[in-house]
């Protein structure tokens, strides 16, 4: 069996992608090979993507009730997308695997910044909504964890935040240490009552980025059942580009800052904007081989039971040649078989690993 026909075999899962704030931002039919973007059904039909998490994410300025909103808005962007047979909502391991079988894609919902959960009824109604893995924050420390890229507030988790991640498994909610300081990170490993993932985060020992899981943090996830899904953006996998990364941060931060409401115009400027300063300062290319590495780095780290693939596309402006939209997945199959990894392996990796952890978190619920 070839390379490509293996990999049409395997169940593929993106554990991470920006989709919905794009459809937020920019209208667009997700039916339709689009022009810009990383993410369209015509696209995950080439690169033979079966499932992949939807992300909904709220602005780290939105206090809890009004990131509640903005998940609610964005929700609906991602409904009117949805099609009978091609792209359908799915809550359960179960909708994974029905929509493989009969040939849609599945849309799996998680929440980017967990802010509004301290909202009363927050997590019910996330749970009505589909939501299946929660991001515990994003670029900036909020009311109840820290963030990898702020000044920490709370030593990692409040009181409070560490009965939001113990009660998140009674919804059956993954809580996922994606963008959360280290210090965070560990108490919800040791406060979790099921398996932690970081959907979309690659490995700090290759790439020295507070972003990325350091080993001994990949090695507990792993310890406790949980799965690290390697991000593709060049600036989280290669220290020159991650340098490039951060001057044009600074560019940014005051865009970012200029935002007040936070509505569609407001992001479609800011949107705008940013854009620029991207376009005016390049990432340098980063080869396929690259983030191969840090695939290989965490299955060392942790075994290929426990870890994934979390693209990030939608949110990112550069991924690896070669892999630079999702119909380019079967890429990635041909890269890890010739380095090596065992076709067992290479599903597991390609979406077995993220199954099971929903799987447990099902198992766990109520």
């Amino acid at each position: 069996m070839s390379a490509s026909s293996f990999h049409r075999d395997c169940l593929v899962f993106d554990g991470h992608t920006d989709t919905p704030t794009r459809l937020y931002v920019g209208p667009a039919d997700l039916s339709e090979r689009l022009d810009d973007g990383h993410v369209d059904l015509p696209r995950l039909r080439e690169g033979g993507v079966d499932a992949l998490i939807f992300a909904l994410f709220i602005p780290a300025p939105l206090d809890p009730e009004r990131g509640l909103q903005h998940a609610r808005d964005l929700l609906a962007r991602v409904r009117e997308q949805l099609r009978p047979g091609e792209l359908e909502l799915a809550v359960s391991v179960d909708d994974i695997r029905r929509a493989e079988r009969e040939g849609a894609v599945a849309a799996v919902l998680g929440l980017e910044n967990g802010r509004p959960l301290t909202v009363p009824g927050a997590l019910e109604e996330f749970t009505r909504m589909g939501v299946r893995v929660v991001t515990l924050c994003h670029q900036s420390s909020h009311e109840w964890c820290d963030s990898s890229t702020d000044a920490p507030r709370h030593g990692g988790l409040t009181e409070e935040g560490i009965g939001i991640v113990r009660e998140m498994a009674r919804f059956g909610m993954v809580p996922d240490i994606s963008h959360v300081s280290d210090d965070a990170a560990l108490q919800t490993l040791a406060m979790a009552k099921g398996p932690v993932v970081a959907s979309h985060s690659s490995a700090r020992a290759l790439c020295d980025h507070p972003r990325n899981l350091t080993d001994d943090l990949v090695r507990e996830v792993a310890r406790r059942g949980g799965l690290v899904a390697a991000n593709v953006y060049v600036g989280f996998l290669d220290d020159e580009a991650a340098r490039a990364h951060g001057a044009r941060s600074k560019l940014i931060g005051p865009l970012a800052a200029e935002v007040e409401t936070w509505d569609e115009d407001s992001l479609r400027r800011f949107g705008a904007a940013r854009q620029e300063v991207l376009e005016a300062h390049p990432l340098p290319p980063v080869p396929l081989s690259v983030y191969v590495d840090h695939l290989i780095h965490l299955i060392e780290l942790a075994g290929e039971e426990h870890v994934g693939v979390g693209t990030d596309f939608d949110g990112i402006d550069r991924a690896p040649e070669d892999l630079e939209d999702v119909s380019q997945m079967p890429n990635l199959t041909e890269a890890l078989l010739a380095r090596g990894v065992d076709k067992a392996g290479v599903r597991l990796i390609l979406g077995g690993n993220f199954l099971r952890v929903l799987g447990e978190a099902e198992r766990l619920a109520g």
